[in-house]
């Protein structure tokens, strides 16, 4: 049987001056995606030397969706990750993720070392098949259209992804007020190192954790079994309001927000990147 692994280090992480920061949002996220995601998940992600991590997975999308989903927890910390896909040498259910061994974490390996000299959240895929590198290229132009992503824009994608989900998870609101707490002091290192003064950072926007709470799984996406040239765009009507209500402004500002981070288009290339790895072809390689 085949298993995925992911691996993943920080980018770049000397530039914070206070690294306990560092640690306890990853840790946090880290453990809360363990628990919501533990369906899809063979042995829990770990720390297993430094800022490096590695988890097992039953599948490719349980692994896409984690690596996916913590990208957007722990901005602005920027993460690389290899994805292998392929055996393991033995499956003793007391041992952690960081004692196992096989093809699976060699392949994750290989493929976090090809990306080592990138500063970006990359994500590499290492199948040991010809599709590869296509399925790198998808993610490599996705994670384009976020780089200099701002702060209000992670928080708009971070809403519509609790919205409307790439797969329906439970999802605890008190977490994203802990999670929102320790990311101004991130956010406050991040500016100094930069070299920016105090009165130019960013001001955290208000959510309203209580409307959050009660917009969980609000939208399902469209289901159309019809054959399409296409993927529908991963947005519903209707979304922009609701998150403008929760974040206390206006349709309009989250709009532009929307357009010019190009959030309904990375949207819309994840969930192609999630189906593609749902489809039949990884059972035959």
């Amino acid at each position: 049987m085949k298993y995925a692994a992911i691996m993943f280090d920080v980018v770049e992480s000397r530039k914070y001056y206070d690294r306990y920061d560092v640690q306890n949002v990853l840790m946090g996220c880290v453990d809360y995606l363990n628990t919501i995601y533990e369906q899809g998940i063979k042995k829990k992600v770990v720390s297993s030397a430094g800022d490096e991590f590695q988890g097992l997975f039953f599948d490719l999308q349980a692994a896409f969706l984690y690596i996916k989903k913590l990208q957007l927890l722990i901005y602005p910390i920027k993460i690389r990750c290899g994805i292998g896909y392929g055996k393991i040498k033995y499956d003793v259910e007391e041992w952690t993720s960081s004692a196992f061994d096989g093809e699976v974490y060699y392949l994750a390996r290989d493929a976090i070392n090809a990306v080592k000299r990138k500063k970006s959240n990359v994500i590499c895929f290492n199948t040991n098949s010809k599709y590869d590198r296509y399925l790198n290229e998808f993610c490599l132009s996705t994670q384009q259209i976020r780089l200099r992503q701002p702060q209000v824009a992670n928080i708009i994608e971070i809403i519509s992804d609790i919205m409307l989900p790439l797969k329906d998870s439970w999802e605890e609101i008190s977490f994203y007020s802990w999670l929102l707490d320790n990311r101004y002091k991130l956010l406050e290192q991040e500016y100094w190192s930069m070299g920016y003064r105090r009165q130019e950072s960013q001001e955290m926007p208000v959510i309203n954790y209580e409307m959050l709470y009660e917009n969980r799984n609000l939208y399902n996406a469209k289901k159309d079994d019809k054959l399409s040239f296409y993927m529908d765009e991963f947005w519903v009507r209707g979304m922009s309001t609701e998150i403008a209500r929760i974040m206390n402004t206006s349709r309009q500002n989250i709009d532009r927000y929307i357009i010019s981070a190009r959030i309904k288009e990375r949207r819309t290339r994840d969930k192609a990147i999630f189906d593609l790895l749902g489809e039949d072809i990884w059972k035959t390689i």
